[in-house]
């Protein structure tokens, strides 16, 4: 199994909000509105950071190419990055982009202390399905990743809405989201089954990546472009070796949750991890990522 690429093994120093739950050993958020179910603690957090690096290598970059057609990134753009996380993205687009300025929210406070540092990077707590402290059309580019763990099937058209009313006409919103698509062996397409079922229960849509173009009409956004990519485990290059780590952690995050289902028992979770990503390698398993890149269109171009 890989390492984490190195740009991505930086531990900074994350500040915890207030104590929630704890299962199986892992830290959980204490947002009772929120569907979010996977863990806070500092090693959900590195595994973050390794997925914004993976998936900036898998894509090659921090978002659509054509949305530079319509960000000012290089003069000076306000960005939003709801559901920031780690703030990996935010500080990776931040050192970037000097000239611009990025705010990130998310419901726990888990923000990187370093992210102080810089200027033009600000952290704060906020739920988007409580709408957000921001004025109307206030942002350049909004961006959102992997809220399919996070956002109910019928909250989204207001998440979608709150995007779009916060991004500037002639601005763009960018959807990352994984897909728990069956694939490999039929023990892998169990697991995969099990993440869907987590999903379902919690009322979410685990397939809102292929959805979302179809639903943000509704908002006023236009999609401009869209890509998805299906990261075959048992191949050798770079970007298949990253994402063997980052399943393997991703997998690890959701066995509280998945163990259950799966009837795997705590003490062997780990184990469980280690024999599943074998088999994804084995039997050709792909990890399934969607981004949709939408604009919203000027006055002027409604006419």
């Amino acid at each position: 199994m890989s390492e984490i690429p190195q740009t991505a093994t930086t531990d900074p120093t994350y500040v915890q909000d207030t104590e929630g739950p704890v299962l199986a050993g892992r830290k959980y958020h204490n947002v009772a509105t929120s569907s979010y179910w996977l863990p806070k603690d500092e090693e959900e957090q590195m595994r973050l950071t390794g997925a914004h690096f993976a998936t900036k290598e898998l894509f090659g970059g921090n978002y659509l190419s054509k949305a530079k057609d319509h960000v000012p990134f290089e003069e000076g753009a306000q960005v939003l990055d709801i559901g920031c996380g780690s703030g990996t993205w935010i500080m990776d687009m931040a050192t970037a982009y000097p000239n611009s300025t990025f705010t990130g929210i998310d419901i726990a406070n888990v923000f990187p202390e370093k992210g102080g540092e810089l200027p033009n990077v600000t952290f704060q707590i906020a739920n988007v399905l409580e709408g957000l402290p921001f004025e109307d059309e206030s942002f350049h580019f909004v961006h959102l990743r992997v809220l399919v763990a996070a956002v109910r099937k019928e909250e989204w058209p207001f998440v979608i809405k709150e995007a779009a009313r916060l991004v500037k006409p002639g601005g763009c919103v960018h959807f990352n989201e994984f897909e728990p698509r069956e694939s490999g062996s039929e023990e892998c397409r169990r697991v995969l089954r099990a993440v869907e079922t987590v999903m379902e229960q919690r009322g979410q849509e685990p397939f809102i990546g292929t959805k979302l173009a179809s639903m943000v009409g509704d908002a006023g956004l236009e999609v401009i472009q869209k890509d998805g990519r299906a990261v075959d485990l048992a191949n050798e290059d770079s970007v298949s070796k990253t994402w063997r780590w980052i399943w393997a952690k991703s997998c690890s995050s959701m066995m509280p949750m998945l163990g259950p289902l799966l009837k795997v028992d705590e003490k062997a979770h780990n184990s469980f991890v280690m024999s599943h990503i074998e088999d994804m390698v084995h039997s050709h398993g792909r990890v399934h990522i969607k981004v949709t890149l939408t604009r919203k269109p000027t006055e002027a171009e409604k006419q």
